[in-house]
Formats: structure tokens, sequence, C-alpha cells
């Protein structure tokens, strides 16, 4: 704010911005909300209670699917954040920028049921050549290569998560001066070393925002990996399954209030975070503009 800005017309702008955003999350706080209840989802009454989180770690089915869920999701992102901070120094590189962009993009345009369906057809014809490449040769070593399960499933949230992972990188890296890097090569640096010293610390946030949103990705994907995943169970297969046969237990709400706080602690973090940086950088920045300004 400054002298010219209306107060209440800011703070107007505030309230819009909350409104949309409880509007958006008014499903995940019922669901919260309902995960509190000792008599479950429909109750007449409310009794708040702490049991059905106390009982998620007896629920098999559900941590074992938390547990391969997270295992996909810290997988994919120690792949993709790095595959994705290569392409963007790539885009900042070329010289025909389209071509990156299009290509980097382009998975996000294509309907997840149909990205995951051609990639479901994709590596079963695959698996059925290798397979008829290791009975010509008289082996069985190709056998399975592209069998669905753990790998197949970790390629298609590779390609879901990288076209996101590659925008929040680059928009980080619009303030990045391509001269630092030029300067410290100059001075004997080597690559790794211009990248690890210079650019990586004033990109970091974007990196780690990256990784951020694509362990939320990875945790609420849901298409691509239940085309992909084979015989084993991810955290949404089962909550849609329930959803869809049985219902959800008082569990799994549980469960999907757990998720979500955790999800808003992360995300939450990082803006707490980013602003007191921000106010710490301006502080310094203050500092050492006012002895200059005297002098």
């Amino acid at each position: 704010m400054n002298d010219y800005t209306n107060p209440w017309l800011h703070r107007l702008k505030w309230a819009y911005m909350l409104l949309i955003v409880v509007t958006l999350m008014s499903p995940v706080f019922y669901v919260m909300y309902i995960s509190f209840n000792a008599n479950g989802f429909g109750a007449n009454e409310y009794d708040f209670t702490w049991e059905w989180y106390g009982l998620i770690f007896s629920d098999k089915l559900l941590m074992g699917a938390l547990g391969w869920t997270m295992t996909l999701a810290v997988t994919t992102t120690v792949i993709g954040v790095p595959m994705a901070l290569l392409a963007a120094k790539f885009y900042k590189r070329a010289q025909n920028k389209v071509l990156p962009v299009f290509l980097l993009l382009a998975p996000l345009f294509v309907a997840p049921d149909i990205l995951g369906s051609a990639l479901l057809v994709f590596f079963k014809n695959t698996n059925i050549v290798f397979v008829t490449l290791g009975d010509a040769l008289g082996t069985g070593i190709f056998d399975g290569w592209f069998d669905l399960g753990f790998m197949t499933a970790l390629i298609g949230l590779i390609i879901y998560t990288i076209p996101y992972s590659f925008v929040v990188i680059l928009i980080t890296m619009g303030r990045y001066n391509p001269e630092q890097t030029e300067a410290a090569r100059s001075c004997g640096a080597t690559a790794w070393q211009a990248f690890w010293d210079i650019e990586f610390p004033q990109i970091r946030a974007g990196v780690f925002s990256a990784a951020s949103f694509t362990l939320i990705l990875c945790f609420n994907e849901y298409t691509r990996t239940s085309l992909l995943k084979g015989g084993f169970d991810t955290f949404t297969t089962v909550l849609i399954s329930q959803m869809l046969n049985t219902g959800m237990s008082e569990q799994s709400y549980a469960m999907s209030a757990f998720v979500s706080f955790v999800a808003i602690a992360i995300i939450g973090g990082i803006i707490i975070t980013t602003m007191l940086r921000a106010e710490m950088l301006a502080r310094q920045h203050r500092e050492v503009a006012e002895p200059a300004a005297a002098n």
C-alpha cells in the first residue's frame, strides 16, 4: 500500500481472494469436519473425537496404499524435478523457444484418461515386442520389462508432473541473470560450481516449490496411476474404490483429512518461509541503503 491506495479497496481485494480460497477448499474442510465426528458421515449428532485418527495405522489396506503412494511420489520428485530443471536450463539457452515449450507442455493438453490409455496400450504392445524378441533369441531376459507395475506408473507420473515443475522453475529462472554464470566461469569455476554456488541459491525457492507441487500432484493423481499401476493399490484408488462400492469408512475420512493437513502445511510453510525471507532481504536492503542515502 502507498499514499494513493484506497484502504477499503485493498481490504476488498483480500476479502475476494479469501472467499475464492474458502469456496475452493470447502469440500476439503467438510471432509476434515466429518473426520472428527465419532458418529461418522450422515449422523444426526456430532460428537468430536480423535478416535478415527488413532485407527488410521490399524487399517492395513490404507497404510499399504499410502506407502506405495509415498514411494511413487518421492521417486517421481527425485527424478522429475531435476529433469524439469534441465529442461528449463535448455529452454533458457535455446534460440527457438517455441518447440521446447510445446514438447514440455503437450501432456497438459491431453485428457488424463486418453493419455493414460495411450500409455497403457504402448506398454502392453512394447511388452509383447520384447517377449517375442526374447522367444526368437531363446532367452527370457526381456520378459516382464514393461509389465504394468511400479515402473510404468512412475513413467506416467513423470510425464504428468514435469510440465508443472518446468513452469514453476522457469518462472523463478526469469529473474536470474545468465551473465553471473559467465562471470563465474571466467573466474575459473567449472559449470557445476557456477550452477551450485551462483545460480542454484537464486532459483532454490522455485526448485523446492516444484518438488512440493510434484509430491502433492502425485498424491492427488488417480486416472493415469489406476491404468498403469498393475497389481498394487495407491491412496486415491483405494478411496475412490470405497466411495464407488462400499462407501468410505471413518478411517478413510481421517486419512483424507490427514493428507490434506499435510499438504496445507507444506504449502503454507513455503509461503510463510518465502514471505519471511523476502522481508529479511528487504530489511537488509534498507539497512544498506539508509547509510548510503545519508552520505
